[in-house]
């Protein structure tokens, strides 16, 4: 009877595996369908034209910082000359304890201000604003420290602009960006109420004055297993979820986002660790409770650079706080996994994040113990066994190949040497290094104070001349 027991639950885990990479493949596949418009509409389109003129849609560009001294200067700098015609830049200082407003005051000529400032989305106490007297249309709001969400829902109260681009103050815009979001916004004005972007890992690639010059492969492990897997999140997924009507994730590092919709639902959630997930899921629940139509929608052309962590011991500190938010998540909007009401998000795109990301750390690692225990007492045949686990790490492997290929229809990376590094990736990530990923989002199930807090990314930052990765 116990072996019976251990045969079924062996094979039932390894099965669920190949569900899961059979999915991803479809999912991969139906990317590669909605992107070819994608690229249809960057070689034929005249959207960029209708963008380019003074009747486009202007964007309020929102950035929070805490502590960013070093390189806000940089930063905004590179951001004021992305390649659109009407937009402003808002930075909220969140409490920094360092000198980060001093350098905004001297680096921009900031000047105190008196200007109705709405307090649409409650936060900590502003306590100062200040409006830039150079170039650069800039507003920055001096804020008692909130935390991320808190500065974001600032900054959102403060702009003048009907979309806001929610980002970070360590990234680096591509020059198209704007455009490329935006018009997603211009071909449904009236229903689009967010647009998410392309995130990339900026280690290891040349960079100068705030500006990318060359994009590399990381030459170091543990980024370039990051490349691997923001490729086949944001290039292998996301795409066929937004062709569904169902995205159930806009990141946060890049996302344009309806002000007035944003401020109905009570704008980001303070505290939480996975706010942007929450946000687009309260959208998709607010609409949909309330028959508005809506649609949120991915852009894989709009291309952002960011650094990951470079360090096993970083990189274990953001898997936790994302697998805590993940959790939050999934406790927040049970009532809408596998509920017809919310159709495609409920049945399907939540339905998937719930049985292939939340689940998938618990019974991988129950699978550690369970698939060796039962093939020592016997009850998994050899023959069986490796057929499964073989297929189960082909599918696997041809899901991150594919990934790799959609990623070359767009050309980031230059040379046989970068694509070789990648490939190589996908066939040794499973030797030890998602296996560790699979151990920490555990430690974020099992809980305790570490896991609660955000942590130290300790970014070397965009100011600096290059990034060694």
């Amino acid at each position: 009877m116990i072996l019976d027991v251990l045969r079924w639950v062996g094979y039932g885990i390894i099965t669920y595996f190949i569900l899961m990479q059979l999915y991803l493949i479809f999912l991969g596949l139906m990317s590669a369908v909605a992107m070819r418009r994608t690229h249809h509409l960057n070689r034929f389109g005249r959207v960029g034209d209708m963008l380019s003129s003074q009747t486009s849609p202007p964007v309020s560009i929102v950035i929070p910082a805490y502590n960013e001294a070093m390189g806000i200067i940089e930063s905004v700098r590179s951001m004021s000359i992305v390649g659109y015609p009407r937009f402003e830049i808002v930075v909220t200082n969140d409490g920094s304890t360092d000198e980060t407003l001093q350098r905004l005051i001297d680096g921009f000529k900031l000047e105190r201000v008196r200007i109705p400032y709405r307090p649409d989305i409650p936060t900590a106490p502003v306590r100062a604003i200040y409006r830039g007297r150079g170039s650069v249309d800039i507003t920055v709001i001096d804020k008692e420290n909130g935390g991320r969400a808190d500065a974001l829902n600032a900054g959102i109260n403060a702009a003048r602009y009907p979309y806001a681009l929610c980002t970070d103050a360590d990234v680096i815009l591509d020059a198209k960006c704007l455009v490329s979001a935006m018009r997603r916004v211009v071909e449904d004005r009236q229903r689009t109420i967010a647009v998410g972007g392309n995130i990339r890992p900026l280690n290891g690639s040349k960079v100068e004055l705030g500006h990318l010059i060359r994009s590399e492969v990381p030459k170091r492990l543990v980024p370039r297993m990051q490349v691997l897997e923001y490729v086949r999140t944001f290039l292998a997924s996301r795409p066929a979820w937004s062709r569904m009507d169902a995205l159930p994730l806009v990141s946060g590092a890049f996302g344009i986002w309806k002000r007035s919709a944003v401020i109905a639902v009570g704008g980001f959630t303070t505290g939480h660790m996975g706010e942007d997930m929450d946000l687009t899921m309260r959208l998709h629940r607010y609409h949909i409770d309330n028959k508005i139509p809506y649609r949120i929608v991915y852009e894989p052309s709009a291309v952002i650079w960011t650094e990951v962590p470079d360090t096993l011991r970083v990189l274990k500190r953001q898997r936790i706080r994302w697998h805590r938010g993940l959790m939050t998540a999934v406790r927040d909007f049970l009532p809408m996994t596998f509920n017809p009401k919310y159709g495609k998000v409920g049945m399907v795109t939540w339905a998937a994040m719930f049985l292939f990301e939340f689940l998938a750390p618990i019974i991988e690692f129950t699978g550690w113990f369970l698939i060796p225990l039962a093939f020592l007492l016997g009850a998994l045949n050899v023959a069986n066994l490796v057929a499964m686990l073989g297929l189960a790490l082909g599918v696997g492997l041809m899901s991150s190949l594919l990934a790799l290929l959609l990623d070359e229809s767009f050309g980031y990376f230059n040379g046989p040497a970068d694509t070789a590094r990648l490939v190589v990736m996908a066939f040794i990530e499973n030797l030890g290094l998602r296996q560790l990923t699979v151990a920490w989002r555990i430690r974020a199930i099992i809980g305790g104070k570490s896991t609660r807090t955000w942590g130290n990314m300790e970014r070397k930052g965009v100011a600096n001349l290059g990034l060694e990765g």
